[in-house]
């Protein structure tokens, strides 16, 4: 597994975009109905160095399957970056709180970021979308909480109790694995014929 300086303008550059998705994502959450005041995230305390540890070692975790070092990467970032969504907080408006962390926004982040960088980069697409996976699993294991994961159709935040933050990251491990597999095999049999 080795670094390249292609390596690192790609995770930038992803983590960059992903980043700004999850910020602009928010702001949708300004016209929605059930909305409550949000808080400030810098007050709140949600930006510590805990925090971010925590997140990009089970976006790590997660995306060490893959055995490249960029995907790896990426996996620790994106969980932490999918907390730009908090950012909205500090317009003090009022919208759904954590945007960002739902099913929409995980679909949303996976066209939008393959269209961008590598239609056929699956290996991408699984990340992008399973950051949120990883990164429910670290707020569930540091504490007990909920996420709007059906916003913008229920923007109702569902609960999870503590113990099911493995549920999350497992699921994460076993989609990453799965597609890191199946294009391997596809790359092992292309290199195949081209020989």
């Amino acid at each position: 597994m080795k670094l390249e300086k292609k390596d690192v303008l790609f995770v930038i550059a992803v983590s960059a975009v992903y980043c700004s998705l999850a910020a602009g994502f928010s702001l949708v959450s300004t016209v929605l109905p059930d909305k409550t005041v949000l808080t400030n995230p810098i007050v709140h305390g949600g930006l510590n160095l805990k925090e971010i540890t925590g997140h990009f070692a089970w976006g790590v975790v997660a995306a060490i399957v893959t055995l490249r070092v960029r995907y790896i990467l990426l996996g620790g970032f994106l969980a932490v970056l999918i907390d730009a969504d908090h950012l909205i907080g500090l317009l003090h408006v009022e919208g759904i709180p954590r945007m960002g962390h739902s099913i929409t926004f995980a679909i949303v982040a996976v066209v939008v970021l393959m269209v961008l960088f590598r239609k056929n980069d699956y290996r991408l697409g699984v990340i992008v979308g399973t950051s949120i996976l990883t990164h429910i699993s670290y707020d569930i294991f540091s504490t007990e909480s909920g996420f709007p994961i059906l916003t913008p159709f229920v923007n109702k935040i569902i609960e999870f109790p503590r113990e099911d933050w493995i549920i999350f990251e497992i699921a994460a491990i076993a989609i990453i694995g799965i597609v890191s597999v199946l294009v391997t095999k596809k790359e092992s049999i292309s290199s195949t014929f081209v020989r």
